[in-house]
């Protein structure tokens, strides 16, 4: 019989997506340089997140002021909003030197890192998200 740290630490291994419950907005960003500035040097409320080349950087983090990204491949979509898809790496921009990233940017989008924890959640446009986190009006 498993005691409760363990079950917990088995369950974050099948998901390791802190807000699996949170509803996501996102803004398309085209460059990597983009992306990096929208990690780095901003602050975002927690239900923002980005979309770049096919992937998907939802602000998974517990506070505004220690950001942390799910990268996620998209697989599929479920009716409007729902995505299911693979948590392919995470970036934490308090604990990553900004000159390793974009080369751990691009492994992702070049599928060197593909295989991933399956996730499904709710993402948003941000031209059609309202929510707790962010109180933006329709």
């Amino acid at each position: 019989m498993m005691d409760l740290a363990s079950t917990i630490r088995a369950i974050r291994a099948v998901n390791l997506m802190n807000h699996v419950d949170r509803a996501f907005s996102f803004t398309r960003i085209d460059s990597k340089e983009e992306l990096m500035d929208a990690m780095f040097n901003h602050k975002w409320p927690l239900c923002c997140s980005f979309y770049h080349e096919k992937l998907l950087y939802l602000s998974d983090g517990e506070c505004e002021d220690m950001p942390e990204y799910a990268v996620v491949a998209i697989d599929k979509t479920d009716g409007r909003f729902g995505v299911h898809g693979r948590e392919v790496g995470r970036i934490k921009p308090a604990s990553m030197q900004p000159a390793e990233t974009p080369r751990f940017i691009l492994e992702m989008n070049a599928g060197i890192r593909n295989v991933g924890n399956p996730v499904q959640f709710v993402a948003e446009p941000k031209w059609h998200h309202s929510c707790q986190l962010c109180s933006l009006e329709d």
